[in-house]
């Protein structure tokens, strides 16, 4: 099947001190748990499911879900853009979903297949974990310094500089923790091939944000915004679980109503009747 591809779907931007180039091995995971220890610090990698702290209403879900599905957000490294933001059309996958993963540990594949199992129930696909990595939709791969230059190798002659660009920087920046693309086809804008970088020497409650940011995102809700809240759909690492409000965006990108490919003018008014439907929302703000 033909596939075009979508680079820099997501990529997970850490506030870290000094930004220092080019780390690698202990040194970077030196520096990650300096990092953690300042998110830590600032309240955040929270994992409650539905915070008193941030109420949900139907506008809140409906303004939220249309930012974060028919957008893609800039990448700037410095003072470089590696990849332009971007209105989309809808992202998703057509079918059931296989996964699967590289490099991973027993923690990793535990906290997926819990994701995974969630997932599933919200967006009405089967994602399945298999072995074959080649036959997978979606490839997660764990990488060490010298496994990332080999990767990076092999995909940059597969797609040239459509990715290029975005990988190197992953290789190269300790900002990027870890980077999600994703490819669709052409002919009915489905899905068809999800990728997933994490360093091997992120650890703890920053390898599972990424893990958990990355898989999600690669279902089709690509976007960040620094407004969207209580959600994995925002770079300040406040929560690092899915929310009961991403769980409802998901809901919204998946119910069938809608279709892969619709720009958000076609979907807006469909987009409104679905979060009208969602339970336990508020609705008596006004629109």
């Amino acid at each position: 099947m033909r596939a075009a591809l979508i680079a820099g779907v997501a990529a997970a931007a850490l506030l870290l001190p000094g930004c220092a180039p080019r780390f690698e091995g202990e040194k970077l995971s030196d520096l990650y748990g300096v990092a953690a220890e300042y998110y830590r610090s600032e309240d955040k990698f929270r994992t409650d499911y539905d915070p008193a702290d941030a109420p949900l209403d139907a506008a809140l879900v409906e303004k939220n879900f249309l930012k974060l599905a028919f957008n893609s957000e800039p990448q700037v490294i410095g003072d470089r853009t590696i990849v332009e933001g971007a209105q989309i059309g809808l992202l998703r996958w057509k079918s059931d979903i296989s996964y699967a993963t590289y490099g991973t540990s027993a923690a990793d594949l535990a906290h997926l297949q819990a994701l995974s199992g969630t997932l599933s129930s919200v967006i009405g696909r089967k994602v399945t974990r298999i072995d074959d990595v080649k036959q997978a939709n979606i490839k997660l791969m764990v990488l060490r310094p010298e496994e990332r230059r080999v990767f990076m190798d092999v995909l940059e002659r597969r797609f040239g500089e459509t990715i290029s660009d975005f990988l190197d920087a992953w290789t190269k920046r300790p900002e990027l923790p870890c980077i999600g693309t994703i490819a669709s086809d052409p002919d009915d804008a489905s899905l068809t091939v999800g990728l997933i970088f994490i360093k091997s020497e992120l650890q703890g409650d920053f390898r599972r944000a990424c893990l958990t940011e990355e898989f999600t995102q690669v279902f089709g809700i690509i976007n960040d915004d620094p407004l969207a809240r209580p959600s994995i759909f925002n770079d300040d690492q406040e929560f690092i679980e899915l929310t009961r409000h991403d769980e409802y965006l998901l809901r919204v990108l998946y119910d069938p109503r809608l279709t892969a490919g619709m720009s958000e003018a076609e979907a807006r008014p469909l987009v409104r009747q679905i979060v009208q439907g969602l339970p336990d929302l508020r609705r008596e703000q006004t629109y």
